[in-house]
């Protein structure tokens, strides 16, 4: 699994904590490139250099684990899938949750961490509001990302593995997300995926369509709704006033002409979870994990799903 970051380099810390959860040295937008893999239970991280040789040739090194990554897709006939956490994740905590999403739904993840706080549990106002502005100076940080995949795609585009490549935000990885939307930096580079998940999204349900109706894609742009989402309810109390509704459990008001919304509301074993896409109590509902495969892998995942009309959304059962 690679890993893009724009947290500071901690080289002498154990592998879990091989970054840290402030800012790069250099500043928000400096990224750096590594490489981890989880044996027998315990992580090893490596960081890379910027420029390596692959094949007989000099290359940045995200070029050649964009190279590699693409030969283990078409090796194992997998797709991809770029994802971004939320909230109080610490280094660790998002490893684990990528290598959850990665083993689960059998797909090359490429994660992308940004300083939020870590430490578990929701700390307050203090740490949230934090996390909140860390996640808006992380949008250079990633627009670059997506710059540099979308050049490597115009770059290799006559001998593409034919698999997908897809992106997943999970909670304030919206807020991120929907930042760097509504930035004059953003130029489309988001059409390189082919569908693109908004997990449990923590921005307001109020006024999204304005910021969701610029993204682009391939095939679909999935937001996922629970209204009874503990996460969610607690975040919505942090921030005052500001704080509306928030999108990932507010099911009305669904207007993005773009945007294809399921409900997992009433789905069974979903309850309060924030995490449905990977928590096990939630994933003894056979169909979610279905539903999910498909989001991650480029399908339609609303296929076989009874849409409500009355709110806009497909409703999982």
């Amino acid at each position: 699994m690679y890993v893009v970051t724009n947290r500071i380099l901690q080289p002498s810390a154990v592998p879990e904590e091989r970054f840290g959860s402030t800012f790069n040295r250099m500043g928000p937008n400096e990224l750096r490139l590594a490489e981890a893999q989880k044996i027998d239970g315990r992580w090893q991280v490596e960081i890379l250099d910027d420029r390596t040789t692959y094949n007989g040739e000099q290359m940045w090194a995200s070029e050649a684990a964009f190279l590699k990554a693409q030969r283990r897709m078409c090796k194992n006939q997998t797709n991809s899938l770029f994802f971004v956490h939320g909230f109080n994740t610490d280094f660790g905590t998002a490893l684990e949750s990528a290598y959850r999403i990665e083993q689960l739904y059998n797909l090359e993840v490429t994660l992308f961490t940004w300083p939020s706080n870590g430490g578990g549990a929701i700390e307050g106002l203090s740490s949230y509001q934090d996390d909140k502005r860390d996640a808006v100076l992380s949008i250079g940080a990633l627009d670059r990302c997506f710059e540099k995949l979308a050049s490597y795609f115009i770059k290799y585009a006559d001998v593409a593995c034919k698999r997908k490549f897809n992106l997943a935000m999970h909670s304030m990885g919206n807020y991120l997300f929907k930042n760097l939307l509504k930035s004059s930096i953003y130029q489309g580079e988001t059409l390189l995926f082919d569908n693109i998940v908004m997990l449990a999204a923590d921005v307001n349900n109020q006024g999204h369509a304005e910021w969701v109706d610029r993204i682009r894609f391939r095939n679909r742009l999935f937001i996922t709704i629970n209204e009874d989402d503990g996460a969610l309810l607690a975040s919505k109390t942090l921030a005052g006033e500001e704080q509306k509704a928030r999108l990932g459990h507010w099911s009305k008001n669904l207007t993005a002409r773009n945007a294809t919304y399921l409900d997992f509301t009433d789905a069974a074993h979903v309850v309060a979870h924030h995490n449905y896409f990977s928590d096990n109590s939630a994933l003894q509902n056979e169909r979610i994990k279905e539903i999910f495969q498909r989001a991650f892998s480029g399908e339609k995942a609303e296929r076989g799903l009874s849409f409500d009309a009355g709110t806009g959304a497909y409703r999982i059962l």
